[in-house]
């Protein structure tokens, strides 16, 4: 896994405790625009850019014929080759977020084991995002460790992530949350919670330097919302290894501009 200091090396990237790196989402739906946009961020103070595909899938009508078609798979690889060329050094997060956890598509088990299969396969990627609970908020332990055996197969690293748009569990939950994934073999544990208030992300802050200092990491831990903007500056202090920023558009709720994370992040950590 390449951990170094609580931290893990990708490419020349080590995702350690101290100044979050920035991750950038492409949200574009056409192939065309898909790459426009990568192209986009040459422009863009970012350290890793992050291809939300569920924004490509929801536009294809028939995706179990998308999938199983040669010209689909295809399709797809062609834009995992481009935007790893265009993304140059900059490692790449593939994600397929669902519509259960604030994404653009419904998928099936069946439907994502394809599509993360090909992303793994085509080794053009350095993380596959998998989401640990389906939509009626199951873990289905032995398919996840299935995925992310996969991945590994192919030298490609996992990010466990959850996403709750409604709340932000409580400080226990947290942390035994980010246990389970790490049981279940992620190389990284993110965790994105909406926070009602100071108070709630005060809370998730608190547990993310917990998990640090007792060497749990990496760790990407978030508070979304007005109140948890602090999060994604600070958290890296505490242990939080990725912050995320729009480019085009934003993919979440309270989430900056690249260029103003960028100011936000050199006041803090310094220039």
């Amino acid at each position: 896994m390449n951990m170094i200091n609580n931290g893990l090396k990708v490419r020349e990237m080590i995702l350690q405790p101290g100044r979050p790196k920035v991750a950038v989402p492409i949200v574009s739906t056409q192939p065309a625009d898909i790459i426009e946009e990568c192209e986009s961020l040459k422009e863009v103070p970012c350290d890793m850019v992050e291809w939300r595909a569920d924004y490509y899938l929801s536009d294809i009508e028939d995706l179990d014929g998308y999938l199983s078609d040669m010209n689909g798979y295809l399709d797809m690889v062609k834009i995992l080759d481009d935007l790893n060329y265009i993304a140059d050094d900059k490692p790449l997060i593939f994600t397929v977020r669902s519509a259960a956890q604030g994404g653009m598509v419904q998928v099936t088990r069946e439907q994502l084991e394809s599509i993360y299969g090909i992303a793994a396969e085509t080794k053009l990627v350095d993380f596959i995002d998998i989401e640990m609970m389906d939509k009626d908020g199951n873990v289905h332990e032995e398919w996840l460790r299935q995925q992310i055996d996969e991945a590994h197969k192919h030298g490609v690293k996992v990010i466990l992530s959850h996403h709750d748009h409604d709340k932000m569990p409580a400080p226990g939950e947290l942390i035994e949350l980010v246990k389970q994934m790490y049981k279940l073999g992620a190389d990284i544990c993110k965790v994105a919670a909406m926070a009602s208030d100071k108070t709630k992300t005060e809370n998730l802050i608190k547990v993310t330097a917990y998990l640090t200092k007792n060497n749990i990491g990496p760790v990407v831990m978030i508070a979304m919302g007005k109140a948890g903007m602090v999060s994604r500056v600070a958290g890296g202090k505490y242990g939080s290894c990725i912050t995320f920023a729009a480019g085009k558009s934003g993919s979440a709720p309270g989430q900056a501009d690249a260029h103003t994370m960028k100011k936000w992040l050199d006041s803090y950590y310094g220039a």
